[in-house]
C-alpha cells in the first residue's frame, strides 16, 4: 500500500514524502521587499513537518504586474541573501525547493500589457531572456529548480491556448508552435543550469475553441520533449472529492496524462485529509499531490498527520487567503 509519507524519487530529487507544498501569495515582507522573521519561521515549519517538496510563493517578472503587490520580488537588493537563508532552511531538513514564476502581464518594451498576439519576435526573445534570468537568480539563491506557471489564466497559459493565440508564425497555430516559446526556454535552462524545471498546466478550460483535455496532454508531451522534469496540474473550481470507487473527470484526466508521460505528474486540488489522499494514491496512477491553503492555515500540520497516522486539515476552504491575496489565514 502506498502512503503519502513514503520516501520516493521525483526525477533527480529525493523526497521525504509524496506531499508538495505549493505557495501562492507573499504579503509578510518588510519595507523594500526584505523577508520578515515570520517568513523564515513559516518555511522552517513547512520543511520540518514532513513535506516532500516545496514550491515557493509566486514571483513576478516586474513591479507592474497585476499580482506584484501580493507576490515575492526577484528584483530587490537582498533577494539572493534572503532566499539563500530560506533554501538553506529547507535543505537542512533534506527538502528540495523550487522557485515559482507566475506572471499575468508582460511588458515587451512597447506595451506594458502586450498580449500573445501582439508580441513581435523581439518581444518573445525579451520574455524568454527574462524567464531564463529568473531561473539563474533562483540558482544563485540555492533553489533546486524553477516552476514556470503556465496554468490558470497566467500569461504563458494564454500564450499556449488556441483561444488566445491566433499567431500565424512559428509561435502560433499547432500545438508544437504554441508551446515553442516555453520549449526554447526549457532547453536553455537545462543546457546551462543544473536546475529541475517544473511546469504548471491546466487540464482544460471552458472556452469554445480553447484548451481541451486532449490538447493539454499534447502540450505536456511537448514540454517533456523539450526537457521539462515534472508537470503539476492546476485548475480553478474543480473539486477533488473522491470516494475510492468512482473517479471524477479530473482524476480520469490525471491517469491519462500520467500514462502519456515518463516524467512525474503532481495532482493539485482540494486535498484536505490523509485518508482521501491515500485512497487516491492506491486507486489511481497518482504518485504526488500538492497542497496550498492547508499550509496557510497551519504550516506544520503534516507533523501531526505523520505522528497519528491520520488527519484532516483545519483549513475550511473558505478561499479568503487566495481571493483576498494574503499569505495569512483569516481564521487561524
Amino acid at each position: 500500500m502506498k502512503d503519502i509519507f513514503d520516501e520516493c524519487q521525483f526525477g533527480e530529487l529525493n523526497l521525504n514524502s509524496r506531499i508538495v507544498r505549493t505557495g501562492t501569495w507573499e504579503t509578510e515582507t518588510e519595507e523594500g521587499g526584505f523577508l520578515s522573521p515570520a517568513i523564515y519561521d513559516k518555511y522552517e515549519k513547512i520543511a520540518s513537518s514532513g513535506t516532500g517538496l516545496i514550491v515557493s510563493e509566486m514571483f513576478v517578472l516586474d513591479h507592474k504586474d497585476r499580482f506584484a503587490p501580493y507576490s515575492s520580488s526577484l528584483n530587490y537588493l537582498g533577494f539572493v541573501k534572503d532566499y539563500k537563508m530560506v533554501t538553506d532552511i529547507c535543505h537542512n531538513y533534506d527538502v528540495p525547493i523550487l522557485g515559482q514564476l507566475a506572471f499575468f502581464y508582460y511588458d515587451d518594451g512597447e506595451n506594458q500589457k502586450a498580449e500573445p498576439n501582439d508580441l513581435k519576435i523581439e518581444g518573445i526573445r525579451k520574455l524568454q531572456a527574462e524567464v531564463i534570468m529568473a531561473a539563474k537568480k533562483f540558482s544563485f539563491a540555492g533553489f533546486d529548480g524553477i516552476q514556470i506557471d503556465m496554468g490558470n489564466n497566467f500569461y504563458l497559459a494564454r500564450f499556449i491556448n488556441p483561444y488566445f493565440n491566433q499567431r500565424n508564425d512559428q509561435y502560433g497555430g499547432n500545438t508544437e508552435n504554441r508551446v515553442r516559446i516555453a520549449s526554447e526556454i526549457i532547453k536553455v535552462i537545462k543546457k546551462t543550469m543544473d536546475m529541475h524545471v517544473s511546469i504548471r498546466i491546466n487540464p482544460w478550460d471552458v472556452r469554445k475553441g480553447g484548451m481541451t483535455a486532449e490538447e493539454s496532454i499534447k502540450v505536456a508531451k511537448e514540454l517533456e520533449k523539450a526537457g521539462a522534469d515534472s508537470i503539476q496540474l492546476t485548475a480553478r473550481t474543480i473539486s477533488y472529492l473522491y470516494d475510492g470507487r468512482e473517479k471524477n473527470p479530473f482524476l480520469v484526466y490525471a491517469d491519462e496524462l500520467i500514462d502519456s508521460l515518463e516524467i512525474p505528474v503532481i495532482l493539485g486540488g482540494s486535498l484536505r485529509d490523509m485518508k482521501s489522499m491515500n485512497d487516491v494514491l492506491n486507486h489511481s496512477n497518482v504518485e504526488f499531490m500538492s497542497m496550498s491553503k492547508p499550509f496557510v492555515a497551519q504550516a506544520d500540520f503534516l507533523a501531526e498527520w505523520k505522528a497519528n497516522g491520520e488527519g484532516e486539515s483545519i483549513c475550511q476552504s473558505c478561499n479568503n487567503c487566495y481571493s483576498k491575496k494574503t499569505s495569512t489565514c483569516f481564521k487561524y
